[in-house]
C-alpha cells in the first residue's frame, strides 16, 4: 500500500485469499488510527489504475457506471487473481483520495499467524479527512 500524497508511506500485508476486502479495510483502519466511521471503498482497477469495480462498505447499488459489491461478501481470491493486480483503497471518498495497491506475491498460510496482519511499516500515514479547502486538518502533518 502506498500513498501519493506521502513519498515514504509504505504498508505491506498479508492476508489470506479467502479473507473479505472487509477484513483488509479493518487492519488498514486500524494500523493508520482512522476513523472507520468513514465512507471507504476498494476499486479493483486495470493496470492503468482505471476502475472496473467498486467494492463497498454498505450495498449501495445505484445502476451507476460501476458495478459495486459490499466488502463484507467480497473474497479476496473472488477478485484478486493475478500477480501484480492493482486496486485502490478510497479513503477520503469526497476528496477522492486513495492507497494504491499491488499484489505482489501469493504464500502458503501458516496456521500458527493470525491474518491479516502488517508485515513492513514505513512512514506516516496522510491525514484522513481534509478540511473545507483541502488542506489537513493537522498542519503539523510530517512526512518523516
Amino acid at each position: 500500500m502506498i500513498s501519493n500524497e506521502v513519498k515514504n508511506f509504505v504498508r505491506d500485508i498479508e492476508i489470506c485469499s479467502g479473507q473479505t476486502f472487509f477484513d483488509l479495510h479493518r487492519i488498514i483502519q486500524e494500523e493508520l488510527n482512522y476513523d472507520s466511521s468513514q465512507i471507504a471503498s476498494f476499486f479493483i482497477t486495470n493496470h492503468e489504475w482505471e476502475k472496473e469495480l467498486e467494492l463497498t462498505l454498505f450495498d449501495m447499488t445505484d445502476n451507476g457506471k460501476i458495478p459495486t459489491v459490499p466488502m463484507d461478501k467480497a473474497i479476496l481470491k473472488d477478485y484478486i487473481k493475478n500477480k501484480n493486480q492493482r486496486f485502490l483503497y478510497v479513503f477520503d471518498f469526497f476528496n477522492e483520495r486513495a492507497f494504491f495497491f499491488e499484489l505482489m506475491d501469493f504464500s502458503k498460510e501458516l496456521v500458527s499467524i493470525e491474518y491479516p496482519r502488517i508485515i513492513f511499516s514505513r512512514g506516516k500515514p496522510p491525514q484522513q479527512i481534509l478540511d473545507e479547502l483541502n488542506f489537513p486538518l493537522n498542519p503539523d502533518l510530517d512526512e518523516e
